[in-house]
Order: C-alpha cells, then structure tokens, then sequence
C-alpha cells in the first residue's frame, strides 16, 4: 500500500538532497558555531542575483535614507496639492510674462487630477514594490527548508502591486463593480465600487499574512505594509463618502500616493530581512529584552570575587614545594623566644621520623 505525496513536496526533497550531496566537504558544523535562523542555498546570497539586489539597503542608515527619499517628495507634493484647500490662498499665482507657464506648474500638482505628480508618484512606487517583491522571490526560492513554497506569496504580491497601479490609471475599479452588481443584481456600495474594495481588502489580507508571517524580522515589513493598506481604505472611504466630504477631491489622490510610498518601503524593510536570512544574521532583539540580559551575562564584582574565594577554599593546593618556609619552630625550654628550624633541620626531622615509622 503507498502513500499518496505531493509531487512538489518530493521535487524540494530531492532538491535538498542535492543541496546536501554538493555542500563542500569541509563544511564546518559544529556546536560552537551560531546558528542561522534559516538554512540556505549559496546561490540565494544578493551578489548572486540580479542586478538590482545588491543595490537594496541592507543597514539601518541606507534603509532610512531610502525612507526619506519616498517621503519628501510625496509629502511636498501633497502640502502644494493642500496648500489652497487649507490655507484659502493660491500657492503659485499665474501673473506677469510667464502666466501660462505658472498655471501649467500649478496643474502638476493638482491632486484631483490622474495627470498630476502625486499619481505619477504612486505609479513609480508601485512599481518599485513590485520589482523589489520580485527579487526577494527570487531570493527566497533558494531556502531549503521550503517545501510549500511559500516564496510564490511574493509573486502574489508582485502582481497585486502591478494591478493597483493600473487601477490608479486605468478604471479596473468600475469594471469590477459594474460586472459583479450585473451578476448578482446587488449594488454594493455608490455605483457598486463596494465589490471592488471587498475583493482588493481580501486580497491583501491573505496574500499580506501569507509573506509577512515566515519572516524573522517581520515587525518593520508589517507595519509599512499595513500603513498602505490603511491609507488605501482612507482613499476608498473618501471615494465612498463623495462630494460631501470637503476634502474629498484631495483625500482620495493624496491618499492613494501616500499608500503607494508606504508598499515601497514596506518591500525595502522585507528585502532587507530576506537578505540578513540569507546571510545567516540573526534576528534582532528589542531593547527591553537587551536590557534585561546584559545584567545576567556580566555579574557583579562583589559576587564573582566572592565565588572565586570559594572556588580557591574547596580546591586543595598541591603546588607546596620542600624549599618552601614552613612555620615549624624548636623549643627546648631554655630559649625566650621561639627559633625557626633552618633547612637541614626540618630535613633531619623528617629523616628521623621515616626512621621511626619504619622500625
């Protein structure tokens, strides 16, 4: 009787057992070394990849510079795209000679429009998180412990990037509304946008849980990655509320770009992750649990001098030498004062004395 498996499970078995066959002989594992969190092939290390993989940040310093270069401009383009709305004033006022050419700069930013910077801003991030979770897929196929392939998540990822940056142009979002309210005969939300945010909601949550979860440094990847999601429901809800909203027309673009800002970083903070993985780094502890073990790794002077003093008074002394002074003293009752013995004395004795306990 045989057991039915899966035939990709057998495919990652064998392939494990190539990994093992080819590792170099020399190998070293021994207990002394530190243990990677995760095992993997020397062929998923960056400098193995493609090109753009050993351009990612790796440390904290390129990783919060790569941050800052997603931000600002997106937060700039969203204050210009604000100013006149919050402040009542025009920030560029079209006069003089070059009018026309002030009024075209001042169409650049404007958040209700698809022609604007912000939404070519949000095009360029989504692109960027999609050819990033693209290498970290091509990374994360060479870990020799999956056997589920899980690394097809981040492929998953890649291409619901690529659809969120085609509804932003392209209008999948009505298509979607308007084929499943013909299908069922429920409109669900205004003109039946609600199938579209129902679906794309599901979506991200599965696919989300299902790349961030096998991380060990996960905590940076998940919230960036659910900074977006939340700002894409602050874009939805303003496009469910509509014109009511007084900052409805800037609400629903702004919105859209910051979550676009925020899926690119979050791609960085995993491809970061991924490669410490690869490297075998472990994972980071938080502060509070540093804090906590140094004291227990470096013991107070008192207490480890304290046990050496014990260690010193359990531990008999076999080291004493015959040439050593020892505190043996003569007395035959006629000298005030006590006279140590010299040398020959003590060794005059001590020959009597075998004498006496060999007769």
């Amino acid at each position: 009787m045989s057991i039915a498996t899966s035939p990709r499970r057998d495919q990652r078995r064998r392939l494990l057992v190539s990994w093992k066959r080819s590792a170099p002989a020399g190998e070293s594992t021994a207990a002394s070394a530190p243990r990677a969190p995760a095992d993997y092939s020397p062929d998923a290390a960056p400098e193995r990849q493609r090109g753009p993989a050993v351009l990612l940040p790796t440390g904290l310093g390129g990783l919060a510079l790569a941050i800052a270069a997603i931000l600002l401009p997106v937060a700039g383009g969203i204050a210009l795209g604000a100013f006149e709305a919050v402040t009542g004033t025009r920030p560029i006022t079209p006069a003089g000679r070059f009018a026309r050419t002030l009024q075209a700069v001042e169409a650049c930013f404007d958040p209700r429009s698809l022609a604007s910077l912000q939404a070519w801003m949000a095009q360029l991030f989504l692109m960027m998180a999609a050819g990033v979770a693209c290498i970290v897929r091509l990374m994360r196929r060479h870990r020799r412990d999956d056997y589920h392939g899980r690394y097809r998540a981040w492929g998953w990822l890649a291409g619901l990037f690529l659809l969120t940056a085609c509804a932003g142009v392209v209008p999948v979002g009505p298509l979607v509304a308007a084929a499943v309210t013909d299908a069922t005969g429920i409109a669900l939300g205004p003109g039946g946008t609600g199938w579209w945010f129902a679906l794309a909601a599901t979506l991200y949550g599965i696919v989300a849980l299902w790349v961030v979860l096998p991380l060990h440094e996960r905590l940076g990847t998940a919230f960036w990655l659910a900074a977006a999601l939340a700002s894409w429901a602050g874009s939805a809800a303003a496009v469910w509320m509509g014109p009511q909203w007084r900052w409805h027309g800037i609400g629903v673009q702004s919105l859209w770009a910051l979550g676009a800002a925020f899926a690119a970083i979050a791609m960085l903070a995993a491809a970061r992750s991924v490669i410490r993985e690869v490297r075998g780094l472990p994972a980071r502890k938080p502060a509070a649990d540093r804090a906590e073990a140094k004291p227990a790794r470096a013991a107070p002077p008192a207490s480890r001098r304290r046990d050496e003093e014990q260690e010193q008074e359990e531990t008999p002394d076999f080291t004493m030498q015959e040439d050593q002074p020892e505190e043996t003293a003569f007395t035959d009752g006629s000298e005030p004062e006590h006279r140590h013995l010299s040398k020959a004395e003590r060794k005059r004795l001590r020959k009597l004395a075998r004498m006496r306990e060999a007769a």
